[in-house]
């Protein structure tokens, strides 16, 4: 009876949501690739392997995020087929670039009953492993149905979320009962779970698993050769804007007005989050009257541009290593709630931020403690970032706190792996 109501709830939640997704699928070209699978159209194919471990994670932060723990449990069980899954087509081209060795790479079904029974029964995974904080009922159940084990890395759960989850505890208990062991970022999520009904014998605090984040660090000779197609001069000030969204684009180039009559040489490269706004983007800035090349058409740069559009997914961590400065955006509006500000800071790159980050407060915490990174509103941001292209030794003294925070937090992946052991 329970997942009688669950499936009808997801399905009134689908139609309100339904005019949404038409007009995104329509207009901005979203879900083409994966809707298909998401809807149980095309099913994935079924797996003879003796042991079977499904990873999901929702996007590109979470994909990235448990790629070292990926690596890891992988060569623990080199015999196991290893199945990755996403929710956005964003999430899915990062999993088959970063690990390309799994076994299958899909989009998660939906959760309705139908679509997720047919799912399991090709893939019967023995252990299903979610990253950081997207849960699903019927998923759950049905892979515990099979004898599966249904692990959590990286946990966490906003505040606001806690709350929700707290009002309806008839669903919760259902939900973290079936779950065999979280992993939490930290004692503040210990204590979130609990609160939800979570016993305490089946949580560990692990860390976060984005500060072991398996980045690929370019030698010199590859920066030169990166520098060289984007067309960055060595007098230029390279500052990299990151996983920006509407109109974030809009609000921070008019910041920069200032910086750019102090700093002629400033070169910004721009990294918008979604793929659909390339082009959009694009358009805006010429409309700004802003000089522009983009890394699709880099042959016709000519290096005096002022702005390099990122016009294409998987560069963002390459672009990091060119600048003096990164700003990391979903963080200037009140609608994304922040994107992963410590990247940069294991780049050594000091990292700008904006006020709206309470979807990453516990990394919030830790970039401002460390003294890696400074949190900005839109009107402090110019200073903010001509103090630090000026003044050589700050800039400089945040660069050694960003190599400093990177070593003091490492070890995540270890201590969720041996956490797990019994249970992998």
């Amino acid at each position: 009876m329970f997942s009688l109501f669950y499936n009808v709830a997801l399905f009134l939640l689908a139609l309100l949501a339904l005019p949404k997704l038409l007009w995104q699928w329509w207009v901005l070209g979203k879900y083409r690739e994966s809707l298909g699978e998401r809807l149980g159209l095309k099913l994935p194919p079924f797996l003879a392997e003796k042991k079977v471990i499904w990873i999901h994670a929702v996007s590109m932060g979470e994909t990235r995020a448990v790629i070292p723990l990926f690596k890891k449990i992988k060569a623990m069980h080199p015999e196991a087929a290893f199945v990755i899954s996403s929710t956005t087509e964003t999430g899915h081209a990062e999993a088959k670039r970063s690990m390309p060795d799994a076994t299958l790479h899909i989009f998660l079904p939906f959760d309705f009953s139908w679509i997720i029974r047919r799912t399991i029964a090709r893939l019967h995974p023995d252990v299903l492993i979610f990253v950081e904080s997207d849960f699903w009922f019927h998923l759950i159940e049905g892979v515990k149905k099979q004898g599966g084990r249904v692990l959590l890395v990286n946990g966490k759960v906003s505040e606001r979320s806690a709350k929700r989850f707290c009002k309806v505890p008839f669903f919760t208990r259902r939900l973290f009962s079936k779950m065999d062991h979280l992993c939490v970022q930290s004692p503040l999520f210990l204590e979130r779970f609990a609160k939800m009904g979570v016993p305490a014998q089946k949580m560990t605090a692990t860390g976060n698993l984005k500060f072991d984040a398996a980045l690929k660090h370019l030698d010199p000779q590859e920066l030169q050769h990166f520098r060289n197609e984007l067309g960055i001069q060595p007098h230029d000030r390279v500052v990299v804007i990151g996983s920006t969204h509407a109109p974030e684009e809009e609000w921070l180039l008019s910041a920069l007005d200032a910086v750019w009559k102090q700093i002629a040489q400033l070169k910004v490269i721009l990294v918008p989050r979604h793929p659909e706004r390339f082009g959009p983007v694009a358009e805006q800035i010429r409309a700004r009257g802003l000089t522009l090349s983009t890394y699709s058409e880099r042959s016709k740069q000519t290096g005096d541009e002022r702005i390099v559009l990122i016009d294409a997914m998987g560069l963002l961590i390459t672009c990091y290593q060119l600048a003096e400065v990164a700003i990391v955006a979903g963080s200037f509006t009140d609608k994304v709630g922040g994107h992963n500000v410590f990247e940069p800071v294991l780049l050594g790159i000091p990292v700008l931020f904006g006020p709206h980050m309470h979807t990453q407060n516990d990394l919030v915490n830790l970039v401002l403690q460390g003294h890696a990174g400074k949190q900005v509103s839109l009107s402090d941001l110019p200073d903010t970032l001509l103090t630090w292209l000026s003044n050589d030794q700050e800039r400089t003294t945040y660069a050694k706190n960003c190599k400093k925070l990177s070593l003091e937090t490492a070890g995540s992946v270890d201590r969720t792996c041996n956490a797990l052991a019994e249970f992998l």
